[in-house]
């Protein structure tokens, strides 16, 4: 069977060098340098809006009302988590407005913009796969980090433990689920086609990562 844990082992070792990557090494020491961390913040910020229209994508490409549901039930929970990214942003000295008016990075053009053509080109299971790596990537990072003795005084901490957090773990969980069912039916062609833009786009969380400590 075609399962999610088979797209991340095949993806080796894209995933181990997207998850251990040294801005999370940094990150869970306290070691990252502070201008590294807001480059970062900002341009996620623009990453989320652009991850939003996906989810969106995600209605218009359902089949029935179960799957509107699971769009718009994620795209409601992303909307609540923006607001939370602005006020993280805004204890660290970045104002909305400053968002609204940060240019875009090349990494994240590339990354948002090659998931909304996955969604555009295929149907679901291509959509959902593209977004996965974000998803279970972070996930993942935040029970590895969650896992170990916490850095005194980190000023990264309040973000481990918001990807650490049982919900956030939960959402992964049913997400994970919501994409093997996805995947029970899908030919030998097309599963090949779902492993590529699985690594693709896990390949591109890694330059997402290197945009920030490069401050590019």
């Amino acid at each position: 069977m075609f399962t999610v844990e088979n797209l991340i082992a095949q993806s080796q070792p894209y995933w181990d060098n997207y998850i251990q990557h040294s801005f999370v090494q940094q990150l869970a020491t306290g070691r990252l340098p502070r201008q590294c961390f807001q480059h970062y913040l900002q341009q996620d910020y623009l990453y989320l809006f652009q991850y939003s229209r996906a989810l969106s994508l995600g209605i218009f490409k359902a089949d029935n009302f179960a799957e509107i549901h699971t769009a718009h039930q994620a795209n409601e929970v992303l909307l609540k988590e923006i607001q939370l990214h602005i006020a993280f942003c805004q204890e660290w000295g970045i104002s909305e407005q400053d968002l609204q008016k940060v240019p875009e990075s090349t990494a994240c053009v590339a990354y948002t913009r090659y998931v909304l053509d996955c969604g555009i080109k295929g149907g679901l299971a291509e959509l959902y796969t593209a977004l996965a790596p974000c998803m279970l990537g972070y996930a993942a990072i935040g029970k590895m980090l969650g896992s170990q003795t916490p850095t005194p005084n980190n000023p990264y901490q309040k973000w481990i433990d918001t990807y650490a957090a049982p919900d956030f773990q939960q959402a992964a969980a049913e997400f994970s689920a919501m994409l093997n069912g996805l995947f029970e039916n899908v030919s030998a062609k097309q599963q090949q086609q779902l492993q590529h833009i699985f690594t693709t786009a896990t390949r591109m969380e890694i330059d997402f990562w290197q945009m920030g400590l490069d401050l590019s």
